[in-house]
This record gives structure tokens, C-alpha cells and sequence, in this order.
């Protein structure tokens, strides 16, 4: 009896806290500050829409999600969401008014041929420099499309056309995308010894050239997570017998991709909220030889957590690789483990089977946002810059084991933790652009070294 009642009080409880939670009707959405933008590119990336009702509490959390959304297209330089009473107290209109960027580049191209500026100064081999013409194409008809051409000559040439196009289909929840690239140079790593890239060269003949091209189907059911299927071929010509395949000049892959995102944070760069996860599987088939065909499968996590000045940043990653592994050649192994690299190891081509990483930092913002207003001459898209300034600490932690039996001596951080830690500061501004500056010292080379990294992650597929 005394169950019985507990239920109908619970049941009496439950249905009264319902009648007394308000929902708010959204009679309009209005948006401005779009010159090129499409509408429904921006409503696209809220939940809601015109006509929906949702609960009074639930308010405020939808349109910061809303805009932390809109900041992920990297489309915007300012976003601004906001609501107001409509024509009756339970009717609201959600305001968006956004200020764009500008999405036309033309800009040459000079830059270092390195895995960034600190092994290019290290390694002092100064003709690694790249240099040409890029034009990027961004928000392609308003609708975040993307267009791309490149002209690169110099250590590495490069020639590419790509295209890239979200949010088609009557609900708008497919996209697709496809590239074509050309590259080749007369210097290229053949081998890897003590985790140090070993050269190949030859000033008169390129002897590497590699041919790539792919398509991709994109599936995004909701606004935070998305699927990816896609089909590339490769390739490859090698005139240096440090970079045939047992004597192979010409290797054709067939590499089908299978890829699952999930992404909530405020930012893609600099994020101070949010998650972001990640999976993708690829397999590597190669046509001229059946001896074998493998996959890497990679997953990675990474979360934000901001209090008062403090950020905190975590990231796990972990990179695996499926099947005939002794088989694989050394340029494809070099190529598949070029981003097995913690904070601290910059220098060095860690080659493993499995990798793993944790890596850690503490943020300290030491300058709150600053904006700057331009004179009126400069075009108002890059009339207002801003800056923001953090000091990091951070500490890595990875494990490898290993690729090949053959990479067993020369693989000197094989099946043992990898550790360093260190100390920086992160210069943010907009447009996402970063530069980082720290020291950090390695733990298993016992050293301190000191690094720069500088980013402009305009966001591409390629």
C-alpha cells in the first residue's frame, strides 16, 4: 500500500512540475550582416527552427550552441545571437547578425618545406623553401563551398585543384567534395635512422612524382556529428634506388576511406568549450602487388574546459595499423607515420605499428581579448583585428611500438614511453590565426629545445 501511494504521489508531482515548465513558440528568425551568405547556410546550423517550441530553461543553451555552431564554419569574423519578444509573451524572434569575412585569396606562396620552422633552422638546409600562387575560393556562392587552385614550385612543387560543396539535398544534410593534385621533387626522406629522416637527391631529375586523386560523399544527420565515405588513387614514381620498393619504380594505391566526426566545441582553433572526437579508417591496397594491403585506423579525443582565466586542454589520439606490415614499403610507412609527433619532437619521424598520445595543457589567458579599429581606408572585413595572449604549460605522454621488424635499430623509441613537457605562449588573433612559441624538454633525448608553430588553418578538406 504504501508503494501504491509513493507512485501516485511521484505521478501527481511529476505532471504538475510539467504544467508549470514554459515553452517559448520561435515566430521568426531574422538574420543580418549576410552580404553573401545564404540564409539557410546559417539556419542550417540550428536545431530549431521557425514554428518550433522549446522549454523557457532550454533558451539560452540553444542559441549559445547556435552560435558556437556558426563560429565553426570559420565563415564569420564576429556572431552575434540573441532573442526578443515577439507578439505575445510566449513568442520569441531569434536574432543572428554576423559580420563576414573576406573569402576571396590571392597570395603568394613562400613558405618553408618543413614539418615546421624550428626543424627547417635545425636541419639548416636552407634551399627547403616553397614558393608560388594559391587562389582559395571560400564561401563559393554563399553556400560554404569551398574552391581551390594552387600553383607551387620551389622544394616541394605542387599543383592542385579542389572542390568542395556541404549542405546539399532537400534537408541539406549531404555534401560532397573532390581533388585533384600533382606533386614532384628532387629531394625526398628514403629512409628513417635513429628517428632522423635519411635524403635522397639529385639536383638534375625528380625523383619522386605522386599523382592523387579522390572523391567523398559526406552525411551530416545533425549539426554536431557527421559521416564520410570516400575512394582515392595514388600514384607514385620513384627514380632513386633509395626510394624504389625492392627495386618497384611505379606503386599504384587504391585507398577507400571511412571517417566519423563529432565537433561541439566554440571553436575549431582555439577552443574554450566543447568536445571533439574522432574516427577514421583507411584502407591502403596496392595494385602492382598482392603481397599486401593493410589499414590505419585512427581515434582521437579531444575536450576543452575553461574557468575564469584558466583553459585546459586535453587531447588522446591513438593510430593503428592493420595487416600486412613487414610488406609495407618504407616511403608509405614514412608517409602514414609523418603525424606521430608530441610537443618536444619536432625534429623526429617516430615510426610505429601502434601510437599512442596524451597530451595535456594548462591555459592562462594574461590578455583578454583586444580589439583594434583600423582606419576607414582598409577594407571593413580587415578593419577590426584582435589579439588575445596565453601563457601554456603543458605535458605529452606517447607509446610506440613497432612497424617492421627491420625498423628494430633504428627505431630508438620503440616500445618505451615518450615524455616531455614544457612552457609557452599562444598569440591569438583573427581569421584563426596562432602562433605559438615554447620550450619544451625531451625526455628521452634529454634535451630543452626551443619551438615555433604558427598556424593559419583556414579550414580545407585537403
Amino acid at each position: 500500500m504504501r508503494a501504491v501511494l509513493l507512485s501516485v504521489v511521484f505521478f501527481v508531482c511529476s505532471v504538475v512540475a510539467l504544467a508549470q515548465e514554459r515553452y517559448l513558440h520561435i515566430a521568426d528568425i531574422t538574420i543580418s550582416g549576410n552580404e553573401k551568405t545564404k540564409p539557410q547556410t546559417i539556419l542550417r546550423e540550428f536545431r530549431c527552427k521557425a514554428g518550433d517550441s522549446l522549454p523557457e530553461d532550454n533558451l539560452e543553451s540553444e542559441l549559445r550552441n547556435f552560435a558556437d555552431n556558426l563560429h565553426r564554419l570559420m565563415l564569420f569574423n564576429n556572431i552575434e545571437v540573441s532573442s526578443s519578444q515577439a507578439d505575445s509573451t510566449d513568442a520569441i524572434t531569434v536574432n543572428v547578425n554576423v559580420v563576414e569575412r573576406w573569402y576571396y585569396w590571392v597570395y603568394p606562396i613562400l613558405e618553408i618545406a618543413d614539418r615546421n620552422l624550428t626543424s627547417y633552422f635545425h636541419y639548416k638546409d636552407y634551399r627547403k623553401i616553397n614558393y608560388g600562387v594559391a587562389f582559395d575560393w571560400l564561401n563559393f556562392r554563399g553556400r560554404n563551398e569551398m574552391l581551390n587552385f594552387k600553383l607551387r614550385l620551389g622544394y616541394k612543387e605542387h599543383y592542385a585543384v579542389s572542390y568542395q560543396k556541404p549542405n546539399i539535398g532537400r534537408n541539406r544534410r549531404s555534401g560532397v567534395w573532390a581533388k585533384v593534385e600533382y606533386f614532384r621533387q628532387k629531394k625526398d626522406i628514403a629512409s628513417i635512422a635513429e628517428c632522423k629522416p635519411v635524403y635522397a637527391e639529385n639536383e638534375n631529375v625528380y625523383i619522386r612524382r605522386m599523382f592523387d586523386a579522390g572523391i567523398g560523399y559526406v552525411f551530416r544527420p545533425s549539426v554536431n556529428y557527421d559521416f564520410s565515405l570516400s575512394l582515392a588513387y595514388q600514384n607514385i614514381i620513384s627514380r632513386d634506388t633509395l626510394l624504389a620498393p625492392e627495386g618497384r619504380s611505379v606503386q599504384n594505391f587504391i585507398v577507400p576511406s571511412f571517417a566519423f566526426d563529432y565537433d561541439n566545441r566554440d571553436s575549431k582553433v582555439c577552443p574554450t568549450s566543447g568536445i571533439h572526437a574522432k574516427m577514421d579508417v583507411d584502407v591502403f591496397s596496392e595494385l602492382e602487388s598482392s603481397s599486401f594491403a593493410f589499414a590505419s585506423l585512427g581515434l582521437e579525443y579531444n575536450t576543452s574546459i575553461y574557468r575564469s582565466r584558466i583553459f585546459y586542454h586535453g587531447s588522446i589520439s591513438h593510430r593503428q595499423f592493420i595487416g600486412s606490415y613487414d610488406e609495407v614499403p618504407v616511403n608509405k610507412r614514412i608517409d602514414l607515420c609523418s603525424d606521430n609527433i608530441i610537443r618536444g619532437f619536432e625534429y623526429y619521424y617516430i615510426l610505429g605499428r601502434n601510437f599512442s598520445a596524451l597530451q595535456n595543457t594548462f591555459s592562462i589567458k594574461i590578455l583578454n581579448r583586444r580589439d583594434f579599429m583600423l582606419p576607414k581606408w582598409i577594407p571593413a572585413k580587415f578593419r577590426n583585428p584582435y589579439i588575445q595572449i596565453y601563457v601554456d604549460l603543458f605535458a605529452d605522454l606517447a607509446y610506440c611500438s613497432n612497424f617492421a621488424s627491420d625498423f628494430e635499430a633504428e627505431n630508438p623509441l620503440a616500445q618505451k614511453p615518450i615524455y616531455s613537457a614544457g612552457a609557452g605562449l599562444s598569440f591569438e588573433t583573427y581569421y584563426d590565426r596562432v602562433l605559438k612559441v615554447y620550450a619544451a624538454y625531451n625526455g628521452n633525448f634529454n634535451f630543452v629545445g626551443f619551438f615555433v608553430d604558427y598556424r593559419t588553418p583556414i579550414y580545407k578538406k585537403f
